[in-house]
């Protein structure tokens, strides 16, 4: 049997006939029905909502399972509300970080402003770390999650568009250099390789065990968003150049993911895809709506990728990121977890071999880096003070977490925000140093 402290107290009674528990495997098919109904736009019509949970609750989710997800039930067993956790391995810089995902977060609409979300997301956290998740992240609609510590302090998403009817995107070949096959797991360990390139330069992303690549191609449902249907890359005599991910969506073929490997012009791959998509566009329109007929490749790879630069001259402006909610409880903490990549950034920098001490203020909290010779010899809880100002550099609120993740720099930062300040040159050219602004690219584990 479960201990109180396995279950996070829970079941628990919230008053007005409303229970709020663990979900078990039973509920797979009244959460999947509540998902369904509660995040489908179109109503009823994004069905992979409904398959995407039962692929969570069935057992076979590389780190989901049915207890995985809160439910909120009323007098006669009603689900209300609901939400879950997907636990994933992130890396800050190549240093691998356990994170939390909260997921599928809905209540309706008759039960909101009731705090049944804020109940639900306190178990969750407390879940999150007692697993050792150091942050917890989440995608979602504009402000809200800020209520329960999360910043918008994240890359999400950020594309480039290629259409086909722009003067020059119509080339014809006599030979395509390359050609596509369906991956097979045997490509697994390649496909590893080949998803470092795609990710190049992100500062933050996604670790995939062989496990959950099995899981991703194989072991999820067809039609999940999260199923990668991805294609090997080949040259006419079979040897492997890259892979790709791409799906139809809305006017556009969306291409996900996509590697090449060191070696190998990433401009041929890509003046290659976009041929050859325009073929399959060209087959496909023929059955599809008049306002789906597919007129351009979207990058989907984030705000800055190798293929852009490759295809520059071919493609339109960025448009730009949206943003993940990121938590990060324990700042302290996850600094001194990730000092290998801060003391590798800070030695490629003009502060090398830093001694001295910073106060970092956050207003609510304050910790203290102490460098010694380049290296991040601790990182502490607080300082005393006097005054609430009193430190070698302020943040407000939760900004330091854009600074931490790469998403604004500090005199971003700084110009924004008229109390986010440093009284300390040495502390800015530190923080400078350490943080500057870094695009990411996190595909998460669905």
């Amino acid at each position: 049997a479960m201990t109180p402290e396995d279950t996070f107290g829970l079941p628990r009674d919230l008053g007005d006939s409303l229970t709020l528990r663990w979900a078990t495997p039973d509920d797979a098919e009244a959460v999947a029905q509540f998902n369904l109904a509660m995040h489908s736009d179109p109503p009823g019509e994004e069905k992979f909502l409904y398959h995407w949970t039962h692929d969570l609750m069935r057992g076979d989710h590389p780190t989901t399972k049915a207890d995985d997800f809160t439910v909120v039930t009323d007098a006669d067993g009603r689900i209300v509300s609901s939400l879950n956790l997907i636990s994933q391995t992130w890396a800050y810089d190549g240093i691998p970080f356990a994170v939390g995902r909260p997921e599928l977060v809905a209540t309706l609409p008759e039960y909101r402003r009731r705090g049944l979300v804020r109940e639900q997301m306190t178990v969750i956290h407390r879940k999150s770390a007692a697993r050792g998740e150091l942050v917890q992240a989440i995608t979602g609609i504009p402000w809200y999650y800020r209520q329960f510590g999360y910043e918008m302090g994240l890359d999400l998403g950020g594309s480039r568009q290629l259409f086909w009817a722009r003067p020059g995107n119509d080339e014809k070949v006599e030979t395509e250099p390359y050609h596509l096959r369906p991956a097979t797991a045997d490509d697994i360990p390649l496909l590893q390789e080949l998803y470092l390139a795609h990710l190049g330069h992100s500062l933050i992303s996604r670790l995939r065990s062989p496990e959950q690549w099995r899981y991703e191609m194989f072991g999820s449902h067809p039609e999940s968003i999260w199923t990668l249907k991805l294609k090997i890359i080949q040259t006419s005599d079979d040897k492997i150049v890259g892979y790709v991910s791409y799906d139809p969506f809305g006017t556009a073929i969306e291409i996900t993911e996509l590697g090449v490997r060191p070696g190998h012009s990433w401009r041929a791959v890509g003046r290659f895809l976009l041929r050859y998509l325009r073929q399959e566009a060209a087959a496909l329109n023929p059955g599809r709506a008049a306002d789906k007929q597919l007129t351009n490749l979207t990058f989907n790879l984030g705000q800055a990728h190798p293929i852009y630069e490759a295809l520059e001259p071919e493609l339109e402006k960025q448009i730009r990121p949206y943003s993940w909610y990121v938590r990060v409880p324990d700042i302290p903490a996850f600094l001194r977890h990730i000092a290998p990549a801060l003391e590798r950034q800070l030695a490629g920098s003009v502060m090398a071999g830093h001694t001295g001490i910073s106060k970092i203020n956050l207003y609510r909290s304050r910790f203290v880096m102490v460098w010694e010779d380049g290296r991040l010899k601790e990182v502490t809880d607080g300082y005393e003070y006097e005054r609430l100002e009193h430190g070698d550099a302020n943040f407000p609120d939760l900004t330091f977490l854009q600074l931490l993740f790469g998403f604004r720099s500090y005199d971003e930062l700084n110009a924004a925000f008229v109390d986010c300040y440093s009284r300390d040159a040495t502390t800015r050219v530190l923080l400078r140093a350490l943080f500057p602004r870094r695009p990411s690219h996190v595909i998460p584990l669905g």
